[in-house]
Order: structure tokens, then sequence, then C-alpha cells
């Protein structure tokens, strides 16, 4: 299934690797973009939106938001 966060805080490449690196873990599959700033996971189970912010918490200071 596919899961969409629009991700707060991303400024630059350098975020969007940031984030797709924090992010990958959780995923089988990551993409990152920044305009519009958003990750979309594709996943076997949903993601629970606490752990998707712990992992970008780890990364810097990125939030995230379900996208429907």
């Amino acid at each position: 299934m596919e899961q969409q966060f629009e991700i707060k805080g991303m400024h630059c490449a350098g975020c969007v690797n940031r984030v797709t690196r924090a992010l990958r873990p959780l995923a089988a599959e990551v993409a990152v973009t920044l305009d519009p700033p958003r990750a979309t996971l594709q996943v076997a189970a949903p993601l629970a939106l606490d752990a998707v912010r712990a992992a970008l918490a780890r990364a810097g200071e990125f939030d995230a938001q379900p996208l429907p």
C-alpha cells in the first residue's frame, strides 16, 4: 500500500537526502520530493504517524502530516 506525507522543514536537496535516509528503514520504497515537500512510502501495513515523526526527528527538524 502507499502512504503519503507532507514533510515540513525541507529546504534543499540535502534535506531530501536526510529525510529519504531516515524513512528507508520504515518502508519497502521511499520517494521524497522537495516541490511539493512530500514523502511517498510503499509499505506492507499502514505506518503510525508517530513512527514517521520519530524517524524524521532523528534526521533533523522535520515534521510530517498525512496526506489523503
